[in-house]
């Protein structure tokens, strides 16, 4: 039993590399519905890349159907039960493996000039006043020239407090998608796969480019790329979003999925969610972003989940 091809793995963010092992593991189980059919179908039609993961983790479910086992009914409660074992397994070497490199943002923090290591956050001033809050595992590469000041986001997120300077617009980017503003605060997140919003303004005036979509936003109002590639601007607390400022996580009556993937910044290592219905749990809270165990411990108590530690890098949320 092979695990696929890692070369075409490699190339996808570790969150969608998760998604396609969970759902390989939901669909070729026995107790799948059809409402889970239903939501399958469209995560598969939202991004052209996750019919490509998918097929890696349906080939290796499939070679699990030819191992030799006894009656019929054993051999499909034990198939069941190996595929459940298998899945935990495999999501846990890629998270550990074959994404570790991207976790560990090597790459990235020698081409940065500021950098945070997971589970830290930083404050730097710039040459010209302007501060830059770095949250967990994020880096930045600094370009100030006479007709611009622009910051490459690598990885990660970072909030901008910007000086004004009419000559010299401050631009952030990151790949296709920059964000201009004078004088003004706002957060940028490099994840596009993430839940959060790509751009979120708390005070002043920012114009976001994504191709040649071009949005402008308020005080109040985030963009997100859309899998077209096109701007969806909401409204946001930007206040709430970026908390961790002051070294908070907040959270209000959001999906227990969402505020595991934030969690996940903050610690070396992978948090794997396997029940989809666990996912959906709603949490409110506050929490502290220095102590995601303490946390997850919380939300153990608080909601009918189980947790695993698999090894010291691997945390398994599962259904109580």
């Amino acid at each position: 039993m092979t695990l696929g091809a890692q070369s075409g793995l490699q190339q996808l963010p570790e969150s969608m590399i998760r998604e396609a092992a969970r759902w390989a593991a939901r669909m070729q189980s026995a107790d799948a519905t059809i409402d889970d059919q239903k939501r399958f179908e469209g995560w598969l039609e939202r991004d052209s890349r996750h019919p490509v993961a998918y097929a890696e983790f349906d080939q290796l479910w499939s070679d699990l159907r030819d191992v030799p086992l006894g009656d019929d009914t054993l051999r499909q409660i034990a198939r069941k039960r190996t595929i459940r074992r298998v899945s935990i397994v495999i999501v846990g070497l890629l998270g550990l493996g074959l994404t570790g490199a991207q976790k560990l943002g090597a790459i990235d923090r020698i081409q940065a000039d500021y950098y945070t290591p997971t589970g830290k956050t930083a404050q730097i001033t710039l040459s010209d006043g302007s501060v830059v809050a770095l949250n967990s595992d994020t880096a930045i590469r600094v370009s100030y020239r006479d007709d611009a000041r622009e910051i490459e986001l690598l990885r990660g997120e970072a909030f901008f407090e910007v000086t004004p300077d009419t000559g010299r617009p401050f631009i952030v980017k990151d790949d296709g998608l920059s964000a201009r503003a004078l004088g003004t605060r706002y957060g940028v997140h490099a994840d596009p796969d993430s839940h959060q919003p790509d751009v979120q303004v708390e005070e002043g005036t920012v114009e976001v480019r994504n191709g040649n979509d071009i949005a402008t936003l308020q005080a109040g109002e985030a963009a997100k790329v859309t899998a077209q590639g096109t701007l969806a601007i909401h409204k946001v607390d930007a206040g709430r979003e970026t908390a961790w400022r002051d070294g908070k996580l907040v959270f209000s009556n959001q999906p227990l999925r969402q505020v595991l993937e934030t969690l996940d910044q903050y610690q070396v290592g992978s948090i794997v969610l396997i029940s989809q219905r666990a996912g959906e749990q709603k949490v409110s809270g506050i929490f502290d972003l220095n102590d995601p165990d303490k946390a997850l411990r919380s939300l153990e108590a608080r909601l009918p989940i189980k947790i695993t530690r698999a090894t010291g890098l691997l945390t398994i949320i599962d259904e109580n």
